[in-house]
């Protein structure tokens, strides 16, 4: 890698915040710009082109993590974001999602799988650490909502084509658009379609209810 990825660290706990950085210090691909104690202090700064990874803490004193992920989309930052918290609670991980975070990791795991999700993220996918996934696994089985949707699922198959089925599966196994447009020899523009297009017609809300998918149907 010729310029390694900036990242910008933020966490209201001092010793978290040197753990993150001596973690990520053996690996000469990433490089640590920023260490902010607060959301506030963050949101201080003028720009924020220089960051091409923010991770940053959910439950920090002050604003919280959502809050201060908000204000940045709100001022255009376009970088990704990986949200560490003390809690797996779904909600949170709904809203991070939907405020363009590109991955969700719970502290408790952070040690095992920080470095996993940088990768997965700096590369265009998304991340949830596996107690995340554990998480949602159960919410749809507890809901019950895809289970009583069984009768209308014979009919959401038969709307997929052969192509769309390609992708769901290559989605389930965690690839990217761009490493799908390569093995299936078509343009990255036309995976991104057939990802809108699935996430439509299996009225699911991202990659994650599509991979949630193509496990109940042995697609993967």
């Amino acid at each position: 890698m010729d310029n390694p990825i900036a990242i910008g660290l933020v966490d209201d706990h001092r010793i978290l915040l040197d753990g993150i950085e001596l973690l990520l210090s053996s690996n000469e691909n990433y490089t640590v710009i920023l260490k902010e104690q607060s959301g506030e202090a963050l949101l201080e700064r003028a720009s924020f082109d220089d960051i091409d990874l923010l991770i940053m803490d959910v439950n920090m004193d002050g604003k919280d993590g959502i809050q201060v992920l908000k204000e940045l989309r709100e001022r255009n930052y376009t970088g990704d974001c990986i949200l560490l918290s003390s809690y797996d609670d779904l909600k949170l991980v709904n809203e991070a999602m939907s405020l363009g975070a590109s991955g969700y990791v719970t502290k408790g795991s952070a040690t095992e799988y920080l470095e996993e999700a940088i990768k997965t993220v700096i590369n265009g996918g998304n991340y949830y650490s596996p107690d995340i996934q554990q998480r949602i696994i159960t919410s749809f089985s507890k809901s019950g909502e895809m289970l009583k949707k069984k009768a209308s699922e014979p009919s959401m198959k038969r709307q997929l084509t052969e192509r769309e089925v390609e992708v769901l599966t290559l989605i389930a196994q965690q690839y990217t658009s761009e490493e799908i447009s390569k093995k299936l020899y078509i343009a990255k523009s036309t995976v991104d379609t057939h990802r809108k297009n699935l996430i439509v017609k299996l009225k699911v809300k991202n990659a994650v209810g599509l991979g949630l998918y193509a496990q109940k149907h042995k697609l993967v």
